[in-house]
């Protein structure tokens, strides 16, 4: 029984974490901002979170649930100490990304799970998919950017990282599983993925509830 508990208090101290470090970053400057947006404030920074909460788990749907209390601990810590600040639209804006927090958490959770306790084709295919969740944000950001003309260097390099650390960190819990691994069927599918995350990042920020 208490080890249950530990195991339930991990995913929360990290979703209590990560929701801090997200307010915190939107309120100061300089170098301490720029590192603090990449680690709690991107869509990478997140799912990261959640995927990686999630990957111990010893069955589906306890990855799914572990993944999913990061995401929602994350988004009602992240709105609850934003209160004072917010406009009229704040438990719109709060229920839109806890919803989204629980589909994705779900989604990342199964992932992780399966990654790590599946056959060889169907983990390396989850891996990938994976690597398109983590990386979409990423690849958003500098399809965008380029599609407009804009070449900013800082907001183009952190669209780049984004991606980079998304693949790495797939790729490298990819890489722990025990047994086989189809590293092609990894890449095909993360191509694939990254490029359909993408699009589907798009269409999530593009929904004028995100703000406040």
């Amino acid at each position: 029984m208490v080890r249950s508990r530990l195991g339930w208090l991990v995913p929360v101290v990290v979703g209590l974490g990560l929701g801090v470090a997200c307010v915190y970053a939107d309120r100061v400057d300089g170098t301490a901002r720029t590192v603090l947006q990449f680690l709690a404030s991107t869509g990478f920074a997140w799912g990261c979170a959640a995927f990686v909460a999630a990957f111990p788990a010893r069955t589906r749907a306890g990855a799914a649930a572990a993944a999913i209390v990061v995401l929602c601990t994350a988004t009602g810590c992240y709105y609850l100490l934003n209160a004072g600040r917010a406009g009229d639209g704040l438990m719109t804006a709060a229920a839109y990304w806890m919803l989204l927090s629980v589909v994705g958490g779900a989604v990342l959770g199964v992932l992780a799970h399966v990654i790590r306790t599946d056959r060889a084709p169907v983990a390396a295919g989850a891996a990938g998919l994976a690597c398109g969740l983590l990386a979409g944000a990423g690849v958003d950001i500098v399809v965008s950017l380029l599609a407009v003309g804009d070449h900013g260097r800082q907001r183009l390099a952190e669209g780049c990282l984004q991606v980079v650390a998304g693949i790495a960190v797939t790729a490298w819990m990819f890489g722990r599983r025990r047994g086989p691994r189809s590293w092609s069927r990894f890449a095909v599918a993360a191509v694939v993925a990254c490029t359909v995350s993408g699009l589907a990042w798009g269409a999530v920020e593009s929904v004028p509830v995100i703000g406040f």
